[in-house]
Formats: C-alpha cells, structure tokens, sequence
C-alpha cells in the first residue's frame, strides 16, 4: 500500500511538471531506475533527456486528468445594442436583462458607486465575495484600502465614480475570460460614455488591456497616462495595480503611490 502511495505522488509531481511547461531534463544523462534495480538488479542505464521526457509525457498522458469546466459561451446575436443605451439607467436595465450564464452563479449585479457627476472614472476588474453579497463595487478588505488610496490625493469615495470591467462575479473568483471580457467591453465603453469622464483610471490590467487593446501587462502599462478614444474624444487613462494585488504585494505600493500622484497632478492641470 505504501508503494501505491509513493506511486501516486510521485505522478502528480511528475504531472504538475509536464502541465507546467517541463521540456527536458535537468542533467545531461539522466537515468531511469528500473524495477529490477529497484530489487537490487542491474545497475540503471543512462538515457537520452528528450527520451526521457518523452517517456514521462507518455505516463502522465495516459492517466485520467480532469479538465477544467470550460466557460459560459454567448452568442453574438443574444448581446444587445447597449449603444442605444441614453442613460445609465437604462443602461442598468439593460445589462440586467442580459441573459448571460454569469447570473446563475452570482447574487447579483454589481453596477457602479460613487458620483456619476464626477469628472473621474475608476474601472476595476470584476466583483469580488464582498462586492457580490453587497451589490458594491470595491468594498472589504481591498475596498477598504482603496479608499486609503484615494484618501492618500485628497480625494473621497463619495467624489468620484467606480465599476468594474465585468458587472456579475464569476465563480469561485476565477479570472474573467477573455470571451467575458469582450462580451462586456460594449457595456463597459457606453458607460464610460455615459458618465463622460475628463479621467480614467484602471484599477489593474484587465481593464486597461480591454480599453487599449493590448496585451501588455500592468507594469508595463502603470506609470504613464494613455490615450482613449471615446469617439473621436481623447481621455486621458492611467492604469495602476489593483488594490487587491497591493494586499498581496505590500511592496508594490510605493508604485501605486506615485500612479495616484500621477492622478493629483492631473486633477490640477483640469481644475478638478
């Protein structure tokens, strides 16, 4: 029994390599224990690298791996015409009445927060466990130090306008897929249309990619203001990290820091 439970961990070991990326050997003449020397036979034999992950290849393929449940499709033709959207209001009504397999797992929509007056525009990336249960977009923990943030410029929560790229949590906190994301990015694009913003920030990558259309990561994008063109007006958009990634990465907030410096020095240059 003990040798079955060797077995069975050194294949998930083996396997977790493979999945990983794996493609050759550490040394230059790895050797393959054979079950006779295992007993006290013949001495191991010296193999080929590749051969040998070859070999390995084989064994983890053939065991039964389970496979990840693949995410909700949407078809084109049952997204509607958000652009025809001529208030936030509607706009809310309308994403409400998406049919999207996103709602079967989540509480409920999380649509926005804050001063829809406002010449800022915050965008995150989805709900979270709090913001789902809440119906608000960046509340517990991560919230909490998102307003530390803005507390940090002189600004309040209260003062400025925040949403998020994806409008329902998807499940178990998963990354939004990129088929979600460009789902939502029509919502996303009339909102930003509709409050007009003279700012916008967002508040990790997967805003930021879908808004500039790269794929670049958000420590290439932070520390710099782009361009966004909301129909033939250009906005100016400054990506920082998330808050939630600053919680686990307390050493990262000396940059959020000067992002948001960054947003202050703005916020002047408009009389903001």
């Amino acid at each position: 029994m003990q040798n079955l439970d060797n077995h069975a961990k050194l294949l998930a070991a083996l396997r977790w390599q493979v999945e990983a990326g794996a493609d050759e050997a550490v040394q230059d003449t790895p050797y393959q224990l054979a079950e006779g020397h295992l007993r006290g036979g013949a001495p191991p034999r010296a193999v080929e690298p590749r051969d040998a992950v070859e070999r390995l290849k084989g064994r983890v393929e053939s065991q039964s791996v389970p496979q990840p449940t693949p995410a909700p499709k949407v078809l084109p033709q049952a997204v509607p015409d958000f652009s025809a959207c001529a208030s936030l209001e509607e706009l809310r009504e309308a994403v409400a009445g998406f049919d999207l397999d996103l709602k079967a797992t989540a509480t409920q929509m999380v649509f926005a927060d804050g001063d829809p007056a406002s010449k800022i525009m915050f965008i995150g990336e989805a709900p979270g466990g709090d913001e789902d249960r809440q119906g608000r977009p960046f509340v517990g923990v991560s919230g909490k130090l998102f307003n530390k943030m803005l507390a940090s410029i002189g600004l309040m929560r209260e003062h400025i306008y925040i949403t998020n790229t994806i409008l329902w949590r998807p499940p178990g906190n998963r990354t939004p897929t990129e088929e979600e994301v460009a789902v939502f990015l029509p919502i996303l694009r009339r909102h930003i249309a509709l409050v007009a913003p003279e700012i916008l920030v967002c508040l990790g990558g997967a805003a930021a990619k879908a808004l500039l259309a790269t794929d670049m990561g958000i420590l290439k994008l932070r520390g710099r203001w782009h361009d966004y063109d909301m129909g033939g007006t250009m906005l100016p958009l400054l990506p920082t990290l998330h808050p939630a990634y600053l919680l686990r990465m307390p050493e990262q907030k000396t940059l959020a820091w000067r992002d948001f410096c960054l947003i202050a020095q703005k916020m002047r240059e408009k009389s903001i």
